[in-house]
């Protein structure tokens, strides 16, 4: 292998590769092809120990995992594609990062240069009846610029990945003809960053932006701070706790990251959002005077429960960007900030004093009580207590979460009742894609996640049989790569959100949303010797017990896969799907009492 430190005479290949390795990347995710192997072999010989390329098993894959490895703390994640079909794909991936704000640096290479607009195999010039690649990926990324000269390299290189990592963050995406990867670049500037934490400085507070926080507070009577995932983003997690806890100031997480504030301090009151706790909701809508919004938008997922109480209180806004905000809540208050140092900043202040009574008086966390849905006409209808429900099954994963440090939720049905009724002990990481909401996105999420974790740390999937169908594939790359995740993967044979919605709003009429029922178990087996995957199936308790039991005694050498089999459908603790009067418990009793 060359040497590592090499900095001159390097080809455009070997300058990604060196830069991404001394910016402190250790993964690129990808799949290759003739024209990004220029790259992979670049890194082949360029990243040492410190940078390597992970094959997914597709590029859609390969950009969720970029993206969740950003989402769980690298402050850049990195994913590359060759052209025509494997851009394509690369691009689904993309999108998520682009609408959620996660900065991520996507590569893909191009045809040569003098293949363009003549016939080139994957051209995507735009030139004739060929796919204008820059500007696809211009409308999914924060700056996009196609490398026509090595002469500019490092000036496209920092423009792309500066502004992936500024506000709103999000995608960078740098196209290189295949001709272009073996160009040599001019010599590194002399301001070169030679860390990420350079390439973009983030705006500090005023004191003016301070004290309109605390004057919004001061003022209040019955406030709510409500936490979304931006908190975790700009590592201002255990800031924004304290601020909390010295405040004594109610707190309600969203459905992009339920566990960005512990969920057993006195001060949570719920998450809100669709899949949202009713108690909260409440609470937000008949009672609170102020509602603080940090590091989230409210997008329609979050807000549509707790609209009335939005129209009513005064509005906080505090985030790193505020354009979707603004355009959304007109009457706001907006604090555009970087928020980690806005609350290094707020705790110096006066706020350090008490200012309100923490948890309501006579507040109880509620939840929504499990009931069973009507049958799907063409299923064989089983009795109750012959089959593994939803929500048994939920209750028995909550008694092994502690083992978990990490919980990834994919779309549907299994992760709106997960969402709803698990509690998450206060070191979980949790996380969702809401921006494009795609099926399959937590399984190959939870590799890219997993890969960065310096040491033991078990993750948890909770997803659908559909997520599995569409992107189960990449548990073949955890076991490549080792890594401790438990795939929960709830099947019942259709697509079961698609299903709800049919009987909602269709009167009952199921279409393009059930098929014959897979095997995940036989399906995983395949995927690794027994040493290297474990591999269970239940469906029903007593059986969900003994895997379990079987699951405590495997050594994690590797991934597991869990299936369940659901006989009976619940009704999802979804707000759209539920009556105003639908029953509702205490949140620890809920399950108990279906």
């Amino acid at each position: 292998m060359e040497e590592c430190s090499i900095i001159e005479n390097l080809t455009v290949a070997e300058a990604l590769a060196v830069t991404l390795r001394e910016w402190g990347i250790e993964s690129v995710f990808g799949v290759s092809g003739a024209n990004i192997e220029d790259f992979h072999d670049a890194i082949h010989r360029h990243g040492g120990r410190q940078l390597r390329s992970v094959a997914a098993r597709s590029e859609i894959g390969a950009a969720f995992m970029a993206d969740a490895q950003a989402r769980s703390g690298a402050p850049l994640g990195v994913c590359c594609s060759t052209s025509g079909g494997g851009m394509m794909n690369l691009a689904v991936g993309v999108a998520e990062s682009f609408q959620e704000g996660i900065p991520v640096l996507a590569i893909v290479g191009q045809v040569s240069q003098g293949l363009n607009g003549v016939g080139g195999f994957q051209d995507s010039s735009g030139i004739g009846h060929t796919v204008d690649a820059e500007k696809l990926w211009t409308a999914i990324s924060k700056a996009t610029k196609v490398i026509n000269s090595a002469e500019r390299f490092w000036d496209d290189l920092r423009e792309v990945v500066s502004a992936a990592l500024s506000p709103r963050r999000g995608p960078g995406v740098l196209l290189v003809p295949k001709d272009l990867f073996q160009a040599i670049v001019p010599p590194r500037p002399l301001n070169w960053p030679r860390r990420l934490a350079d390439v973009y400085e983030p705006v500090l507070p005023t004191s003016s932006q301070v004290r309109a926080l605390e004057d919004a507070l001061v003022a209040a009577s019955h406030p709510v701070l409500i936490v979304g995932p931006g908190v975790r983003a700009g590592a201002a997690r255990d800031l924004v706790v304290e601020f909390a806890r010295r405040v004594d100031l109610p707190v309600a997480t969203s459905l992009s990251d339920v566990a960005c504030f512990p969920n057993d301090d006195p001060l949570f009151l719920g998450v809100v959002g669709a899949a949202g706790h009713p108690s909260v909701h409440r609470y937000i809508n008949e009672t609170a005077d102020l509602v603080v919004v940090l590091g989230s938008h409210l997008e329609v997922m979050q807000r549509a429960a707790i609209g009335p109480g939005l129209e009513r209180a005064n509005l906080v806004f505090i985030n790193d960007e505020l354009g979707l905000s603004r355009n959304t809540f007109r009457s706001a208050e907006f604090i555009e900030v970087d928020i980690n140092g806005f609350f290094e900043a707020v705790l110096k202040g006066p706020l350090m004093l008490q200012l309100f009574r923490g948890r309501p008086a006579g507040y109880r966390h509620l939840a929504y009580i499990p009931r069973l849905a009507e049958p799907v006409p063409a299923d064989e209808v089983l009795p109750a207590e012959e089959c593994l429900l939803q929500s048994e099954a939920i209750a028995r994963i909550q008694e092994d979460l502690a083992d978990y440090g990490r919980l990834v939720f994919d779309a549907g049905n299994c992760a709106a009742s997960a969402l709803h009724y698990l509690t998450p002990h206060e070191n979980l990481e949790t996380s969702i894609a809401l921006g494009m909401g795609g099926m399959g996105y937590a399984i190959p999420a939870a590799v890219g996640a997993s890969m960065n974790d310096g040491e033991f740390r078990r993750t948890m999937v909770i997803c659908g049989d559909g997520a599995f169908l569409m992107q189960g594939m990449e548990v073949h790359t955890a076991v490549e790569q080792e890594l401790p995740i438990l795939f929960v993967v709830f099947n019942n044979a259709k697509h079961g959100m698609c299903v709800t919605r049919q009987q909602v709003y269709f009167d009952g009429r199921i279409e393009c949303a059930s098929y014959a029922e897979p095997s995940i178990a036989q399906i995983s087996r395949g995927f690794g010797a027994s040493d290297a995957l474990w591999v269970g199936r239940a469906g029903t308790l007593v059986e969900l017990d003994a895997a379990f039991d079987a699951l405590s005694c495997w050594d994690w050498a590797g991934p597991a896969v869990l299936e369940l089999t659901l006989r009976r459908e619940e009704v999802p603790p979804f707000a759209p799907f539920l009556p105003a009067d639908a029953p509702q418990g205490h949140s620890r009793a809920a399950l108990v009492n279906s």
